[in-house]
Formats: C-alpha cells, sequence, structure tokens
C-alpha cells in the first residue's frame, strides 16, 4: 500500500485542532517552500498558489480552476510512502488502499472505485462503519474485562488452594498420628493389666514392644514428612507455574487494553474536528490494528487456566499399625476444573413465578428466555442488567417444552402436541424477526444444537434420541445399547458437553443422566440415590454438568465423565422441586427454576 501505518499513540500527539490551510502542492514539490493555496484544479485535484494558479491556467486552458473560497477544504496532508512529495489524495475500495496521483496511475489504472478524498470522506463521521468500528472497540474491551476478572479469581483461587491443601495434609498426619498414638497407648495398657501375673516378663516385652512401637513411629512420622515435603514441592513448582502464565497474560491483555484505549482516543479526537480525512484515515487503520489484536485477546481468554488438585489419604488402623504392609498415605493428585467443588451463593430472584415443566435458556448475560407450559407463552427477560422484574411475553402455537440456543439471536424450540420444533429469530430488541418450523416427528421433547445439527429426544416406545439436520432429516438414532437393552424411558431433556462431543440425556423414570457419544455409545451413566426426577440439565465452560433433581429437591454437579462431584444446592439452601437450569458462562451464575416459586439467581465459584 502506498501510504504509512498511522501510529496512533503518536498522532494523538502530533495533531491539533487548529484549523490548518492547505499549501501549494508545486511549491512544496519542487521548491520546498511553504505558500498557501489559492486555488484547486479539479482536472488534476491540485493546490495551487496564486502564482501557479496564473501558469496553470495559461498551460492548461480547458481545466477547472476554483477559488480559494470555493475549493475543497477536507483534506489529507499525509505524504504518500512510495512518492514521498505526493500527498495522499485517493482511496481506492476495491483495492482497500490509499494513494497518490502516480500512485492512481501506476497502480490502480484499471480501478473502477478510485474516490478522491473530500468526496469520499463526506460524511463519515456519522457513517455505519465507524458506528461498527466503535462496537468492535466495546465488545474486545469488555471481552477483555471478563479475561482479567476470571484472572483474579484464578490468583485468589491459587493462593487459597494452597493453604487448604496444606491445611488438610496438615489435619491429616495429625489424625493418622492420633491413631498411631491411640493404639500405642492401648498395648502399654494391655500390658500394665497383665504384669501382676507375669511381671518380669512383661516388663521385658514392654521394654521391646515400646522400643519397636517408637521406632516406627519415628518411622511413621518420617514418612508423613516426607510426604508432606514433596506434596508442598509439586505444590510449589504448580503455584509458581500458574502465578507466571496469570501474570503473563495479565501484562498481554494491559497491552492490548492499552493499544485499544489510544484507537479509542484517535477516533474520539477525531470525531470532534471536521477533518474527515484524517478521522477516515484513523477508522481504516483502527480497524486493521483490531482484526490484528482480535487473536491475541482471544489467545489470552484461552490461556488463562491453572492447575487444579487434591489430597486423598489412604490412611486405616491395619496399613498405619503395620508400616511394612504400605509405602504411601498421603497422594496428591491433579485434577480437571470440572472436577472442582463448586460453591453457590444466593444473588438475586426474579420477579416471576414459574410452574413445572418450564426451562430456561440465556441468549445473553443480559436476555433470559423461559417457556411457559401450560400457557402457551415464551417469556422475555431482555435486559437483565437493569431490571429482574421486567419482561416480555410472545403467544405461542402450542405448549412449548424444552429450548436450545441455536444462535446469539436464535432458539429452536420443542412442540409436542405439533411435533415441530420451531426455530426463532430475535432483532436486537428482542421482538421475532422470523421463525421457521421443522417436522420432528410426535414425541419430540428435549432439544440441544449442535454442529448446525438438532439433537432431539423422544418419548416414544422405545424412547429414543435422535440427530436430525436443519430441515429435519434424520441422520442417526440411538434407542439401545450394545446388549440391545433399552437406552431411554423418559428423555424429558437434554444438552451437549463444551467440547460438544457428548451427549448428556436426562431419564426422569430411571433418575439417572446417561452420556453417549454422537456415534451412539454410551460413555457414561450417572445414577444416584439422591437424584430423583432429573429434569433439565446444563453445562459450564470448563465441562461440568449441573441437573436439577426435581423430586429429591436439588441440583448435582458431575464431571464430564458423569462421577458425582457434589450434590451444589438441596432443601438447606431452598432447593423445592427445581425444573430448569441454565448458565451464564460470563458472569458464573446459576439460573434456576422451581415449582410455583419465583426464580433464583446464585453465584457459582469454586470451593
Amino acid at each position: 500500500m502506498a501510504y504509512s501505518r498511522i501510529d496512533f499513540s503518536a498522532s494523538l500527539t502530533q495533531d491539533s485542532d487548529e484549523v490548518q490551510e492547505m499549501f501549494c502542492e508545486h511549491c512544496d514539490k519542487h521548491d520546498k517552500r511553504y505558500v498557501p493555496a489559492e486555488g484547486f484544479c479539479e482536472e488534476c485535484f491540485e493546490y495551487l498558489c496564486a502564482i501557479c494558479v496564473k501558469f496553470h491556467k495559461r498551460l492548461l486552458v480547458s481545466h477547472t480552476i476554483k477559488d480559494k473560497d470555493n475549493m475543497p477544504q477536507d483534506f489529507c496532508r499525509e505524504k504518500c510512502s512510495v512518492h514521498q512529495d505526493e500527498l495522499v489524495k485517493f482511496y481506492c475500495q476495491a483495492c482497500k488502499k490509499f494513494a497518490c496521483t502516480e500512485c492512481k496511475t501506476q497502480d490502480h489504472g484499471n480501478c473502477s472505485m478510485v474516490n478522491h478524498l473530500p468526496v469520499l470522506v463526506s460524511g463519515i463521521e456519522n457513517s455505519q462503519e465507524i458506528k461498527g468500528l466503535t462496537e468492535n472497540l466495546d465488545e474486545l474491551m469488555k471481552d477483555l474485562e471478563n479475561t482479567e476478572k476470571h484472572v483474579n479469581i484464578n490468583m485468589k483461587y491459587v493462593a487459597s488452594q494452597e493453604t487448604k491443601i496444606l491445611d488438610t495434609v496438615m489435619k491429616k498426619k495429625k489424625e493418622i498420628l492420633s491413631v498411631f498414638e491411640k493404639y500405642q497407648t492401648d498395648i502399654i495398657q494391655n500390658f500394665e493389666k497383665k504384669k501382676e501375673e507375669i511381671l518380669q516378663k512383661l516388663e521385658e516385652e514392654k521394654k521391646e514392644k515400646i522400643n519397636k512401637l517408637q521406632e516406627n513411629q519415628r518411622k511413621l512420622e518420617k514418612l508423613l514428612n516426607d510426604e508432606e515435603n514433596e506434596i508442598k514441592r509439586k505444590i510449589e513448582i504448580i503455584k509458581k507455574n500458574d502465578k507466571k502464565v496469570l501474570q503473563t497474560i495479565t501484562e498481554e491483555t494491559s497491552k492490548i487494553k492499552t493499544k485499544m484505549n489510544s484507537i479509542s482516543a484517535e477516533l474520539v479526537h477525531h470525531q470532534g474536528t471536521d477533518r474527515r480525512c484524517q478521522l477516515f484515515v484513523a477508522m481504516k487503520m483502527g480497524q486493521e490494528i483490531i482484526d490484528q489484536l482480535k487473536p491475541d485477546a482471544d489467545k489470552q481468554c484461552t490461556n488463562n487456566s491453572i492447575h487444579y488438585y487434591k489430597v486423598e489419604c489412604k490412611a486405616s488402623k491395619q496399613n498405619i499399625t503395620n508400616l511394612q504392609d504400605c509405602d504411601k498415605f498421603l497422594t496428591y493428585q491433579e485434577i480437571h476444573e470440572s472436577e472442582v467443588p463448586r460453591t453457590a451463593s444466593y444473588h438475586t430472584g426474579i420477579e416471576f413465578t414459574c410452574y413445572t415443566w418450564s426451562s430456561l435458556c440465556l441468549l445473553s448475560e443480559n436476555c433470559l428466555l423461559v417457556t411457559h407450559y401450560y400457557i402457551s407463552k415464551l417469556i422475555i427477560f431482555k435486559n437483565m442488567s437493569v431490571s429482574t422484574t421486567s419482561y416480555d411475553t410472545i403467544d405461542l402455537p402450542s405448549k412449548p417444552w424444552a429450548f436450545a440456543k441455536v444462535d446469539n439471536n436464535k432458539v429452536a424450540v420443542t412442540f409436542p402436541e405439533l411435533t415441530i420444533v420451531r426455530l426463532i429469530t430475535f432483532s436486537k430488541s428482542m421482538t421475532v424477526t422470523k421463525t421457521e418450523d421443522i417436522e420432528v416427528g410426535e414425541g419430540c421433547h428435549g432439544v440441544a444444537y449442535s454442529d448446525n445439527k438438532l439433537i432431539v429426544s423422544y418419548l416414544t416406545i422405545p424412547a429414543t434420541v435422535k440427530i436430525l439436520d436443519m430441515s429435519g432429516k434424520v441422520l442417526k438414532t440411538f434407542d439401545k445399547d450394545q446388549h440391545g437393552r433399552c437406552l431411554f424411558v423418559i428423555p424429558n431433556y437434554l444438552t451437549v458437553s463444551a467440547d460438544n462431543t457428548v451427549i448428556y440425556v436426562s431419564d426422569y423414570n430411571t433418575n439417572c443422566v446417561t452420556g453417549l457419544t454422537f456415534d451412539g455409545k454410551v460413555k457414561a451413566i450417572y445414577n444416584d440415590d439422591q437424584l430423583l426426577g432429573p429434569c433439565q440439565l446444563t453445562v459450564d465452560r470448563s465441562g461440568a454438568v449441573f441437573v436439577c433433581g426435581l423430586w429429591s429437591n436439588n441440583i448435582h454437579q458431575l464431571s464430564p465423565e458423569l462421577t458425582k462431584v457434589k450434590i451444589l444446592l438441596d432443601e438447606e439452601q431452598g432447593m423445592n422441586q427445581p425444573v430448569g437450569v441454565a448458565y451464564c458462562q460470563n458472569t458464573n451464575r446459576l439460573y434456576l427454576n422451581q415449582s410455583e416459586r419465583n426464580m433464583e439467581v446464585y453465584d457459582v465459584s469454586l470451593e
């Protein structure tokens, strides 16, 4: 491109808001003199002083010369990076390049979209392009702030995790030593009881036993100390590496934000003036820099990950008292973030009474959708950051059952009575702009979306889960396992894992959650006495699964492999027939719908 790239931080200090006067290009180019321009040639696109105007009119009689009062006032003073004596005057929309007069002739002779900058930039301060650029800046800045927030959370967790684990080690160490000391005391007391009968023999045996026990105690203490030191060493290494990664992310994020602030300041600076050419240049170059920064910003978000670990104690009375049968009491084990237990604290209530079989769907952190099954309506909370009491309703053609988010402005809703999935597209103001009905067959209930495909569960005989394309064509059907046994009875709800490799199905009748691969293989089944009537389920960014227990009045946290991590919420926290659940990845909040009660929002954090 025949134009040098703008350094925004430098531009901020170089420009001023004073009115600048255009100079004679011939005098500047040939004599290196600054002479105010008195005219402008419309054919040559050149500014001329009074003397040059006079000669120009004589040599090129047919050219049109505009006087000083009528010549273009919105000009660009940037020099061409190739032809350094020439000013940048044109912009080729086909090539997306700036050009001087020489560049226009040499490089853009066949281009049909080469425009003179003063003409092109008219009204640019109110254009959709600069509005879009500003929105891109705001969106990327928001992503970076979310990344910083998650970094701060992880930084706190790195410190607290070490304290918690070391406290656990110390506690278990004391428990083990306490067990051993009690065992030793029991042995001594036993010998004391017998010493009257065979005093001398017991005394000798007592001394021998005490010596042996004390030796074993020293060995046990040494073993436990060694294990403690090894765990400390591993934790210190991991903590150091995690802090280094998080510090790097913090520094890189700060650099990106500095550049973004520079772009924003540059745009604001030029929007406050009448110099549209400079605004146009700043806008184009700003977008180019944003496109370059976006992958790095995404990289920082992806890299924002730390190690998680736990300590398990294998101590028992048998292996404590027989050291030769035990080689390790305390084991250090790294775990995935999805396996770390969560805690949930009440955040706020949503003043809307739900009923059983109403499901939830988050389109964004500020937009929550709720199906109202019994009255055939869709409830829309479209500005949750401002109000949790204001909502809109949309009449539906039949009773809606379940949701699946298809895009940021589109959802798929199942209508069992109509045997369809309806795709509903919303505008930015959350009004319905388009609906499309897909015939999917009788018994349709749960729905999920992945890779331009719908996954639908059916309450048929036998109950099935099917993968369909977006026209309703069945691609795969899952109803039996490898032994020919029925997989489901009442598969009311389903969702897809964070990495889009596993389909999770909650079965209301069998009180279990089944994990299927997209080839139909059973990866895992979760069945627990404390999960009754499982309903809607959701996953967070790490892959942790959260499922509602309607009749057990609780929310279970499961690993991606469907092992039980913990019961996140139960009757002690006021759970009463939870049926609908949705998880917000940006805010780490859990939205819950409980039968005949107002909805509730909980902040979820690592334990």
